[in-house]
């Protein structure tokens, strides 16, 4: 994504639903579309909707619900590597999964 697009904002923009849509049908059926194609590389803000809306749809998110108070308090830590110290340690926490 950020090879192919303009980084700034690149996550804050919406693609066009039916190239995320056809993304989506590729992912679900092959499991590794090209995304090299031209329709996808035109519209590369269709591959960060459907990342967002892959970890969006997940039944725990990704940094999970238990953890969520660590993380917050983590990232709120004034001194930058004090903060990275922390958000290290939550990470730790994690389920060998979402660690992955």
């Amino acid at each position: 994504v950020e090879q192919h697009g303009v980084v700034d904002g690149i996550y804050r923009l919406s693609g066009v639903s039916s190239n995320i849509q056809r993304l989506r049908q590729e992912f679900d059926g092959e499991r590794c579309p090209d995304l090299r194609r031209d329709v996808y590389l035109q519209d590369i803000h269709c591959v960060s909707s459907l990342c967002k809306a892959y970890f969006r749809e997940l039944p725990n998110p990704l940094l999970t619900y238990q953890l969520y108070d660590k993380f917050a308090d983590a990232v709120a830590i004034q001194m930058e590597e004090g903060r990275l110290v922390k958000i290290k340690e939550v990470l730790k926490e994690l389920p060998a999964p979402h660690y992955r």
